[in-house]
């Protein structure tokens, strides 16, 4: 049977959002794609994304075994750093679990040229060393408004100071100032 090519054109793109949706579900527990119905509110305080913003990760020396990461928006517009970023340490199964005690009171908006901070802890002081791994990479995509999953495409980033032992990671909402996300590990 031969297929007309709109049939051919309506299959490749069901094909394309089905390889899109497992994509972002095996990225992060429960991750929805960014494709789909947004709110007249949603549209109007578009949520940043690895498209607008550039997004580092650097070492710190204190707290110990944490790294703080920095998006700042490159865009022409105003975009929002919604909860917290959801963050794959090489491999990893699933997303590091948020500090929900860190949770600003609002929004962290950021105007062109502003950044957002956030810290994550790779693993605790009193880690044994004996239940994690080594890896040199960071896998990270901007939360939704309604914190129901990820928007955008993500970014991959090479950690600092080439691998990094991680064991039960955790990661601090978006926050304004960098002492906030530094101060709160």
């Amino acid at each position: 049977m031969r297929l007309s090519a709109a049939s051919t054109r309506v299959l490749r793109g069901a094909a394309l959002a089905a390889v899109a949706a497992v994509t972002v579900t095996a990225f992060g527990a429960g991750s929805a794609s960014a494709a789909g119905s947004h709110s007249t509110k949603a549209t109007k305080a578009a949520a940043c994304t690895a498209a607008e913003t550039k997004v580092t990760v650097q070492k710190l020396q204190r707290p110990l075994n944490h790294v703080l990461i920095t998006a700042k928006n490159t865009s022409k517009k105003t975009c929002y750093a919604y909860n917290y970023a959801y963050l794959q340490f090489g491999e990893a199964q699933s997303p590091a679990q948020p500090w929900k005690s860190s949770k600003p009171q609002s929004v962290v908006t950021l105007k062109p040229g502003q950044s957002a901070y956030a810290t994550a802890m790779t693993s605790s002081a009193a880690d044994d060393g004996k239940e994690g791994y080594h890896t040199s990479k960071l896998g990270l995509y901007f939360n939704s408004a309604n914190d129901q999953g990820s928007v955008g495409r993500g970014v991959v980033l090479k950690l600092p100071g080439g691998t990094t032992y991680v064991n039960d990671p955790h990661v601090t909402y978006w926050q304004n100032n960098v002492n906030d996300a530094v101060n709160y590990g």
